[in-house]
């Protein structure tokens, strides 16, 4: 199953977008705004007026948790719809907040409860998401740019079909070599011994 989640402001059409949706705080309002009403909403809602939430209580089930706990609304989000049979969810507003919450958002793709899901954090500008270890034909999404972000130690990366083309080379967090790569063709075969971060991306219009 499929869900999109939208966490806050994003530049990206919500009404051209297909599926179900879930709401992450201030992400419910602006769904139900936009003429969305999503499928579940989460959250301890902090980031909304005592009218706002109001207003959401009136027209969504809601169950608000305590503003203070050992987890982010995010984490609390992904892991229920796990828990109801998504496996594939689009997660939109995932950037461009505070940065605290950015690299979190990022991080979570590594949670061992959520690495084998179909997760991707997207904008206009961007297509983020964790490539397992293993072998993969990757799809040219359109995007002008195809980056490899390497999360582990001595991570050994071959990569076929693209603009700049690797053969079992070792890179580690904090390496640039595999930033900005290119589609030659519809596909890509990816190979890499640890998971790494894929990015499909774009320069700003």
């Amino acid at each position: 199953m499929m869900i999109n989640v939208l966490l806050r402001e994003t530049n990206v059409s919500l009404l051209n977008l297909d599926g179900d949706w879930a709401g992450v705080d201030k992400g419910a309002l602006i769904l139900l705004k936009s003429g969305i009403v999503p499928t579940y909403a989460f959250g301890d809602f902090d980031s909304v007026t005592k009218e706002e939430l109001k207003f959401l209580k009136s027209h969504l089930k809601i169950d608000v948790v305590q503003s203070e706990k050992d987890y982010t609304d995010t984490e609390l989000c992904l892991l229920s719809l796990v828990e109801e049979g998504y496996t594939e969810i689009d997660v939109y507003g995932a950037f461009g907040g505070r940065m605290d919450h950015t690299l979190m958002n990022i991080y979570l793709l590594q949670n061992d409860a959520l690495r084998e899901v179909n997760i991707h954090l997207k904008d206009k500008e961007n297509d983020l998401s964790l490539l397992n270890s293993g072998k993969h034909k990757i799809i040219n999404k359109g995007f002008k740019y195809v980056s490899f972000i390497p999360i582990h130690e001595n991570t050994v990366l071959s990569l076929e079909e693209l603009k700049y083309e690797l053969n079992e080379e070792n890179i580690s967090p904090g390496k640039t070599l595999t930033v900005s790569n290119e589609f030659i063709g519809d596909v890509a075969t990816v190979t890499t011994n640890k998971d790494i971060l894929l990015i499909h991306s774009m320069d700003k219009r």
